[in-house]
């Protein structure tokens, strides 16, 4: 009897190996496609975490600086008599989409801003994100009430798929740095 069991014991243990064996193979081979998936996936994840951040980037944007709009707080009050001296940006919008565009070509946009500060703004600084996005600014004062133009041309050129390119203006504001977008698709 004893002997018969140690037989029946052996004999599970050679059945149970043998499937083991057998699962890890098939486990392997679902493993490898699973993490061909992920990885796909995980591509995918990347490329929407950029749009994402983009957009987050051009709301934010939008969004009115604490200097611009109202002034008058439920925690603080600025007396009528108190003049704030201040070049304030206020761009018509911060941001432009050139649509799709051939790869080689060169587009243009201008940005329009007034100052609705009581000082004339001078901007000291305008610079894209990198070399392929050039603005040109008005190297003049623009006194209070006055209205300015900033002229950003992008060349495409080297470029393929969904571009997002910054400018940064460095100016008499409060920040002193305001940001730009400009976007385009680029096909061969």
């Amino acid at each position: 009897m004893r002997q018969f069991l140690i037989r029946l014991v052996t004999l599970f243990l050679f059945f149970i190996s043998i499937s083991c064996s057998t699962t890890s193979k098939l486990n392997k081979k679902t493993l490898d496609s699973r993490i061909t998936i992920l990885e796909e996936e995980n591509k995918y994840l990347k490329r929407e975490i950029e749009v994402i951040k983009s957009q987050i980037r051009e709301l934010s944007n939008n969004f009115p600086r604490p200097h611009e709009g109202n002034t008058e707080r439920e925690d603080i009050r600025i007396n009528d008599s108190v003049k704030l001296n201040n070049a304030i940006m206020k761009f018509d919008n911060t941001s432009h989409d050139f649509g799709t565009i051939k790869a080689g070509n060169s587009v243009s946009y201008t940005y329009k801003f007034k100052n609705t500060g009581n000082i004339p703004l001078q901007i000291t600084n305008a610079k894209g994100s990198c070399g392929c996005t050039v603005p040109k600014w008005p190297k003049a004062k623009i006194e209070p009430g006055d209205e300015g133009e900033i002229l950003v041309t992008f060349n495409s050129k080297g470029k393929k798929g969904h571009q997002h390119k910054s400018i940064t203006i460095t100016a008499n504001t409060n920040p002193t740095a305001t940001r730009l977008y400009i976007k385009a698709t680029i096909e061969e």
